[in-house]
């Protein structure tokens, strides 16, 4: 009996032990995929939105009767609104917590995407616009958040690679697919199926997410009041206004070409029709599915921010100048040049790596929002600039409302980008290096 009482305790010991050991496995492996996994969803919801007016560039003009430089101001638009919110939505992500800001988000940009649908004018058009990049605010922030709360701290360039990923394979679901489908529904139709996808996703964070770890509860609301003052002490690091420039500068490529112009450039140099030339643009974001990836996991490896930043600049200013200015390149090359002008300028997503090492501890959404104001907001401003100057080299207004530029036009509107990828080394040049020295919370 003694022996039998002894084996049924030994049982239930290991029994106890099997089931701790479950628990701290799904708490430390598990979840933190799940959590960041939901909020990469939403990131994914939002690069959808950034990249479509590129897809449905000719319809939106036929739709409200437009021009380049108005079509360049609806879509800048959605990234005004979201630039200008960066700040606060990191200063309420650190207050709150992702979850509760994310579900409110997602459900007002979806709802914003279905009144775009039944857009009926240019003004409309741009409200509409502006409301959804209002609700897409919350997307790249939020899911940093969550990688800095689920993750530790030797992780986070490569969780912001990673997370980057994800918003590229969005961007490709938004170029070539999304041309397509509009091609074969239209344009607003395709629209309602955007917006339907954001909705599910409200449902789905609110089910499932949680903001931190169960243990990282009560640290989260010792630096609540905060806020304000470490948003102080962000804005008067020098490193951090660098970072923010370079964020802005090198990614001109994917907001300014990738997001609008770079379909009707490829139509007019390559000669192709407009889904295969929004196909051969999705290159940029496939580009930058490795390319997020590996400027996020070398600067971790090599414990620097500087050299892949340089390296990211160089890599990108180089792609863009030969795609832009060498005659006579076969449609091969676009493809490859693309490629390697998304891979190289995945070397913003260290703009964010590097800002939230300058910040303070704890409030990684403050930092992360004030360099996504620079990247999104500064960014944005090409478009409506590159659509301008389009206008302005065009040799007759008669051609105007068609979108019939030469390429001599694309060359003087793009070399824009040219000159931002420049001033994008330069900046890589003059910060800092911040990398973190190795710590106890650099493992899991």
């Amino acid at each position: 009996m003694p022996t039998e009482e002894f084996t049924l305790s030994s049982y239930s010991l290991l029994f106890m032990q099997n089931r701790q050991q479950q628990i701290v496995y799904v708490t430390k492996f598990f979840l933190p995929w799940l959590m960041w996994g939901l909020g990469t969803l939403y990131f994914y919801f939002d690069f959808i939105n950034q990249v479509a007016p590129a897809a449905l560039g000719h319809q939106l003009i036929k739709a409200f009767h437009t021009n380049a430089a108005t079509l360049g101001f609806i879509a800048s638009c959605y990234f005004y609104s979201y630039a200008v919110l960066q700040i606060p939505v990191g200063l309420i992500v650190d207050r709150f917590g992702p979850k509760r800001p994310l579900v409110l988000a997602a459900f007002f940009a979806s709802s914003s995407c279905l009144l775009f649908s039944y857009a009926s004018s240019p003004a409309q058009a741009a409200l509409t616009r502006m409301m959804v990049g209002a609700g897409a605010a919350f997307s790249f922030v939020s899911c940093l958040k969550l990688a800095a709360n689920w993750f530790p701290a030797n992780r986070f360039a490569t969780m912001v690679g990673l997370t980057n990923v994800v918003g590229m394979i969005g961007a490709v679901s938004g170029e070539g697919p999304i041309s397509a489908l509009a091609e074969k529904l239209g344009w607003r139709e395709t629209l309602w199926l955007i917006a339907g996808l954001g909705l599910s996703l409200s449902v789905l964070i609110y089910l499932f997410m949680r903001d931190r770890p169960v243990a990282g509860i009560q640290q989260n609301t010792a630096v609540k009041s905060h806020v304000l003052a470490d948003l102080k002490y962000l804005l008067c690091q020098r490193d951090a206004w660098f970072s923010g420039i370079y964020a802005a500068t090198i990614n001109t490529s994917f907001i300014a070409f990738g997001a609008l112009w770079g379909t009707l450039f490829i139509q007019s140099k390559f000669h192709t029709g407009q889904t295969e030339a929004a196909m051969i643009v999705s290159m940029l974001f496939i580009g930058a599915i490795p390319g997020s990836f590996f400027f996020g996991w070398f600067a971790d490896h090599i414990r620097r921010f500087k050299l892949p930043m340089a390296m990211g600049a160089s890599g990108g200013l180089i792609s863009m100048a030969v795609l832009l200015y060498m005659p006579g390149l076969p449609l091969w090359a676009a493809y490859l040049l693309i490629f390697l002008l998304g891979f190289f300028c995945c070397g913003n997503v260290l703009a964010y790596a590097n800002n939230a090492q300058i910040g303070p501890k704890q409030s990684e959404g403050t930092s992360l929002g004030f360099t996504n104001t620079w990247l999104i907001g500064g960014s944005a401003l090409f478009q409506p600039l590159i659509g301008k100057l389009l206008q302005d080299g065009q040799a007759t207004t008669a051609q105007t409302m068609a979108l019939n530029f030469s390429v001599t036009d694309f060359q003087y509107a793009l070399s824009s980008i040219v000159i931002s990828l420049m001033i994008a080394l330069l900046m890589s040049l003059l910060i800092k290096e911040s990398y973190p020295l190795p710590g106890k919370n650099d493992e899991y």
